[in-house]
């Protein structure tokens, strides 16, 4: 090696170490709020690219109306509905197609995004389309600083980073800056998760109500709360039956009467709650399935009309499209995931992840269709990001570091541009 090649790596090797030094020494909320800005001013850089192109390449149906400036390009697809609903809130009759079934409408997006823009807008007087994305940014910073809490409580610091970056920087980042309610919800879920692993089961019951009206999905955080609970009393009954009887007292202490009521009471409220948007749909329209079938309506599109049965739509599109060969893929993924899950690498971002982990997996599974949306639908997995079984391996870790520049504009592209995401 040359003296020059040797000055040169030298240097290369102090600049690492001086970054290296720096993003040590930053408190963890400077941490996570560095990274989430570059975070967005990249993904404000993609959208920007692409908003020139919308007069060729937006379909029609993705921006309502004349207006279609770069605020309304941040607000288009499923923020038109959630802005419908901000200024005028739902239909009370459905509307239906040509053949008489009920046609897309406002009744599949949950009210507590849409309802926080109406009280911004009405307290401040900035338009929706400032609003949906002011929120969502806000939103997605919190979401960011505390999934960087959630991985950090368990593996540690440097995978908690490496989450926020995949997370904040990762090809569906740029839904943490849309009229979306993407963000809400993540921020409810990461937030009702903490509040599980402290305990706090008020907070966990607020946090997990609110999520119930700002994104489906919701019930997979009482069914955490479940299995935790579960697993915690059948713990403390092999303690007492192993330690006897005065011993075994003291280990059922561990989770004490007062903390098996208040867990049941969060499960009761929160479930209510992520059972209660069919019933309000039902009744605010005088339609039974007024929610199902509108849902359903999304549905045409891909596979046509059918009924629907929970657990089968995955078998479902993939036997459409790919036969055989596609209801395989779906039983691998049946059975990879939750061999992954089951990793001892994957069980250092502890309990309560996982399970959450396969819970909403679970949920995804049984009663979504996968679309374009499907990935969208994944983010509250983020926390798997934080794996130490990916970030630890540098080939692994900085692969996914460039999957993540190069997809973004790529889904920006794809989602934003061409079609819904």
């Amino acid at each position: 090696m040359s003296r020059l090649d040797g000055t040169l790596t030298e240097s290369i090797a102090s600049g690492r170490r001086r970054v290296l030094d720096l993003a040590t020494s930053l408190p963890a909320w400077a941490a996570v709020l560095l990274v989430w800005t570059g975070g967005r001013i990249v993904s404000t850089f993609w959208l920007a690219l692409a908003f020139p192109l919308i007069g060729r390449a937006l379909p029609e149906n993705a921006i309502w109306g004349n207006d279609h400036g770069f605020l309304n390009f941040l607000t288009a697809w499923d923020g038109q509905y959630y802005e419908q609903i901000s200024v005028h809130g739902y239909p009370s009759t459905l509307p239906l197609d040509a053949a008489g079934h009920v046609a897309q409408n406002a009744w599949a997006f949950l009210p507590a995004f849409p309802f926080t823009i109406r009280m911004l807008t009405a307290s401040t007087g900035v338009p929706f389309d400032v609003g949906a994305p002011a929120i969502a940014l806000l939103a997605g910073l919190v979401a960011t600083y505390l999934l960087h809490r959630l991985v950090r409580d368990r593996a540690g610091s440097a995978a908690a980073m490496w989450a926020v970056f995949f997370f904040t920087c990762g090809p569906l980042s740029f839904l943490l800056q849309v009229g979306y309610a993407e963000s809400m919800f993540l921020a409810l879920t990461f937030g009702a998760l903490l509040a599980l692993e402290r305990r706090r089961y008020g907070l966990l019951t607020i946090l997990g109500v609110i999520a119930a009206f700002t994104r489906p999905g919701a019930l997979a955080i009482p069914l955490v709360l479940g299995v935790v609970a579960l697993v915690r009393w059948i713990g403390a009954r092999r303690t007492a039956r192993a330690t006897g009887a005065v011993a075994g007292v003291r280990s059922l202490d561990a989770f004490p009467v007062a903390e098996r009521v208040r867990v049941v009471a969060a499960g009761i409220v929160m479930a209510v709650a992520g059972f209660a948007w069919p019933l309000i749909a039902a009744h605010a329209t005088g339609s039974p399935n007024a929610y199902l079938e509108t849902e359903m309506s999304w549905w045409v599109n891909f596979i046509g009309r059918v009924d629907f049965t929970p657990l089968t739509p995955w078998f479902l599109i993939a036997s459409r499209w790919l036969g055989v060969g596609g209801v395989l893929i779906v039983v691998f993924l049946l059975v990879a995931y939750p061999v992954w899950l089951l990793r001892r690498s994957t069980r250092r971002l502890g309990f309560t992840t996982v399970i959450y982990s396969a819970a909403y997996a679970l949920y995804i599974f049984a009663v979504s269709l996968p679309m374009a949306s499907t990935p969208r639908l994944l983010m509250p997995l983020a926390p798997l990001f934080g794996s130490p079984e990916l970030v630890a391996k540098p080939w692994l870790r900085w692969t996914l570091v460039v999957c993540a520049v190069l997809g973004q504009p790529v889904l920006v592209a794809v989602l934003w541009l061409l079609g819904p995401p």
